[in-house]
């Protein structure tokens, strides 16, 4: 789509936009589609993410919000349900081998694309081995899957995967909220820079929705429901996400359906006045600010005491007050979520000591020489760290900088926009680091990607120069291991070792909470393990328009 397609879209989204919001008869749970008369088709408007997404193909969106929109156009063989487990989608049902190495799966009937074209097992087999082998894999679009060895497609509605070894978490790598969308071959087989391939082909998929138009610099979309949907078309026949300067607000004045103050501060007079009008929805923390260390950049980062001293000299308790008004806890010390079925419950809690904080700085001597109240390093110089952040960040930022001069360490605050913090972090340019993301219930195994030594992530949350054979190990025996029993042991042990190395600490982690209309739409509800899907985002609740629809709906 060129510039002068995505201007002319956005402007049909305005007066779109705008029609819908000056007239009743769009929005209300009585509107009635008059293709299947007396069937309840509603429409509702969210809003949208305050942060660009990209564009809405899966090698070109960003972040997680980004790769959300995509989900609604693209299908993956599987799709979480309300508990996050991948349930039967795109493929209606599916087999594993007795020995867990092979996939069967059988295909739905009468998929199309939103072309006319039919998608069979060759469109699998083709998405498979382009995301592995092909153009997807230099886009990163193969992190973590490097165990898959064969795709074949015996019959048009049959596929079958090949593992090179048991894979516990495979069906959610490869059919969770953010797996591998199936890409129609007849359109991506000319594709070999999928990261800049747009235009009107772009953003043809086998989706319950098409997106009719949309501005990528405003982060507004206009979905409609694709009426030859193989499930049979959505209850949502239409959903709007819409640029608001306040979603709270904006909730208020009736401009939304639902809304959530993010992961930021809801002051209580505003949370009190929206439990009283609408439905209060919350689930644990999904998402978390996290500091991290670069031991590459030598002393002290290299240094655990340090790491630990810089931990223990932060107060993440008051951070979670002054924060989000103590709706959060401070972030467990192994990266998992509270919410994380994996989650160990024997880890250290480092609360806020500035005496162990002095006493492990002195154990590496950093002290101060001079009296003026800040560590130098041994050799007498000055020590001052650099904190890498988003400018979206830097209140937080401002926090760790208070916090740590109280135990004689300078922060320097290096404020960059989001895509430059993003950017270093995936190159590991930086010292200290503060970074936002989700995904924190997710399966154990996307912590190899994070921390293990041999790691190839191109993401920025990748620790750098993080290097414990130990952990290697265990990261990677772990994600074999199909006795759950034991595999929790071992994803016990990895959350330790981290806990004791800290190659990086989640310093808070919001409670998920979101204010909804109920009385509009029944299908409001979280998904574990997809923090960007909120309350609103998981396509299978807008499809079926029930937060807790039967299997295949």
């Amino acid at each position: 789509m060129t510039k002068r397609h995505v201007r002319l879209a956005a402007a049909a989204l305005v007066m779109a936009l705008t029609a819908a919001c000056s007239s009743g008869d769009d929005t209300g749970t009585g509107t009635t589609d008059s293709s299947t008369p007396g069937e309840e088709r509603v429409t509702l408007r969210f809003a949208a993410s305050t942060q660009s997404g990209g564009y809405p193909q899966p090698y070109a969106a960003i972040r997680g919000p980004g790769r959300l929109i995509t989900t609604y156009i693209f299908d993956t063989l599987a799709f979480p349900d309300v508990t996050g487990t991948p349930k039967p989608w795109l493929a209606k049902s599916w087999t594993s081998s007795p020995d867990g190495k092979t996939w069967t799966f059988t295909l739905n009937d009468n998929v199309k694309f939103h072309d006319g074209m039919p998608l069979t097992s060759d469109d699998v087999k083709f998405t498979f081995d382009y995301n592995l082998t092909g153009p997807g894999n230099a886009a990163g679009a193969a992190q973590g899957v490097t165990y898959i060895d064969t795709v074949t497609a015996p019959d048009p509605k049959t596929v079958v995967i090949q593992l090179k070894t048991v894979r516990p978490s495979f069906l959610n790598d490869i059919a969770g909220t953010f797996g591998f969308a199936i890409m129609p071959k007849h359109i991506w087989s000319s594709v070999t820079d999928p990261a800049k391939f747009q235009g009107p082909t772009a953003i043809i998929g086998s989706g319950p929705y098409k997106l009719e138009n949309f501005d990528v610099t405003t982060n507004s979309f206009n979905f409609v429901a694709n009426e030859d949907f193989y499930l049979g078309p959505a209850k949502v026949r239409q959903f709007q996400i819409v640029p608001v300067a306040d979603a709270l607000l904006a909730l208020e004045r009736g401009e939304v359906d639902a809304a959530s103050g993010g992961n930021s501060l809801i002051p209580r007079i505003q949370y009190d006045a929206l439990a009283k009008k609408y439905k209060v929805l919350t689930a644990p923390g999904e998402f978390n600010l996290a500091l991290f260390f670069n031991p590459l950049k030598g002393f002290p980062y290299n240094e655990k005491a340090f790491r630990q001293g810089v931990v223990y000299g932060l107060d993440r308790k008051d951070m979670v007050q002054r924060l989000v008004d103590g709706k959060g806890i401070p972030g467990p010390a192994g990266a998992l979520g509270p919410g994380n079925e994996f989650l160990s419950k024997t880890l250290p809690a480092y609360d806020h000591d500035k005496a162990k904080a002095g006493a492990l700085f002195d154990q590496i001597n950093l002290r101060d020489r001079n009296n003026d109240g800040l560590r130098d390093k041994p050799d007498g110089t000055a020590f001052k760290v650099p904190l890498s952040v988003s400018s979206s960040d830097t209140q937080q930022a401002q926090l760790v900088k208070e916090y740590l001069r109280a135990v004689g360490i300078d922060v320097d605050i290096n404020a960059v926009d989001q895509q430059t913090s993003d950017d270093r972090g995936a190159k590991g340019d930086y010292e200290m680091a503060v970074q936002h993301f989700g995904g924190l219930s997710g399966d154990p195994s996307g912590l190899i990607t994070r921390f293990t030594s041999n790691s190839r992530s191109t993401s920025f949350t990748r620790v750098h120069g993080y290097n414990n054979p130990e952990f290697d190990k265990v990261a990677n025996d772990q994600a074999v291991e199909v006795d759950l029993a034991k595999r929790k042991e071992l994803v016990n042990r990895m959350q330790a070792i981290l806990a004791e190395d800290l190659p990086q600490i989640s310093l808070y982690v919001p409670d998920q909470i979101a204010f909804v209309d109920d009385k509009k739409f029944k299908g409001f509800a979280y998904t574990p393990g997809c923090p960007p899907c909120g309350v609103t985002g998981n396509k299978r609740h807008l499809h079926s328009g029930n937060a807790n629809p039967a299997p295949g709906s």
